[in-house]
């Protein structure tokens, strides 16, 4: 049975610590240690640090290295999916690597639906403004304490790997939880526009309304990149992949429950409609 997401993420889950630990050969050129969930709850104001006092980037091992090879014993991690095979349950903030070798402090989730979600939206709390320009909602922006945006190009990176589900989780101010699920998740680099390419809705209390944003460009008050003839985005205070223009405002206004504006709240049409913002929303994905 689904956990409300205001029980499993309460504030003090990201100080929580599970370091991760792997063996490197000393010959291959790969980190040593994960930091595990990050200490503290600084401000996301910039492109995700390393861990603190961790490695910068490093080389990744090639195709055949001793470290690359499926006998490794462990390997970097890419997912959080990867961290739970691994033995770590505890919900919280881990770093892990993308393709590039790039660290990352990534929320995951590792209780709800099987566990091993990368989580790369958080709202909570109204504590973080999410009407941001281009280059914010780019780098990414939050606090690892409540809301966050992960960032346009760590959700293009970690996407391109492969494929990913994707999981949508809603908490409305009555404690009531809902959620959507997609076959597939994708976003393109920003020479698309962070384009969303999204699989067959598989189902989910919320209902469905992310499929009409399928193939559009993402857009923010500074970048009008919808089909409207008015941006979309500045009309409805959010950074997303408008059309004309919604169906879902996840990253709209934090208007704290029924509201009279039109559609410029937390909304997802087909859960409680335009004019219901949500307490708790998460967007997260995971390896299929």
């Amino acid at each position: 049975m689904d956990q409300t997401l205001v029980d499993m993420f309460p504030p003090s889950a990201a100080q929580q610590w599970a370091a991760s630990t792997w063996q490197c050969p000393q010959e291959a050129k790969c980190p040593l240690k994960s930091w595990g969930p990050e200490r503290g709850g600084g401000q996301i104001d910039q492109v995700w640090p390393s861990p603190p006092g961790g490695p910068g980037p490093s080389v990744c091992p090639g195709p055949g290295s001793p470290s690359s090879r499926a006998d490794a014993p462990h390997p970097p991690p890419r997912t959080c999916k990867e961290l739970l095979t691994r033995g770590h349950f505890l919900s919280g903030w881990f770093t892990i690597y993308l393709p590039d070798c790039r660290p990352l402090s990534v929320l995951c989730d590792m209780e709800m639906d099987g566990g091993g979600w990368t989580v790369f939206q958080r709202r909570s709390d109204g504590s973080v403004d999410f009407f941001r320009d281009w280059a914010t909602y780019r780098q990414g922006f939050g606090s690892q304490l409540g809301e966050f945006w992960l960032g346009n190009d760590n959700i293009h990176a970690l996407t391109a790997q492969g494929t990913s589900e994707l999981r949508v989780d809603l908490v409305d101010f009555e404690g009531n939880h809902q959620f959507a699920k997609y076959s597939s998740f994708r976003v393109a680099g920003e020479a698309e526009k962070y384009r969303l390419v999204l699989g067959a809705f598989v189902g989910g209390s919320a209902g469905d309304s992310l499929t009409y944003h399928n193939d559009q460009p993402f857009s923010t008050k500074d970048q009008d990149n919808d089909s409207n003839s008015e941006n979309c985005a500045d009309r409805y205070q959010g950074g997303w992949w408008y059309f004309k223009c919604h169906l879902s405002n996840l990253n709209g206004l934090y208007l704290r429950g029924s509201h009279e504006s039109f559609a410029n709240g937390v909304n997802w049409k087909s859960g409680k409609g335009y004019n219901y913002s949500y307490k708790v929303s998460e967007m997260k994905m995971r390896p299929v």
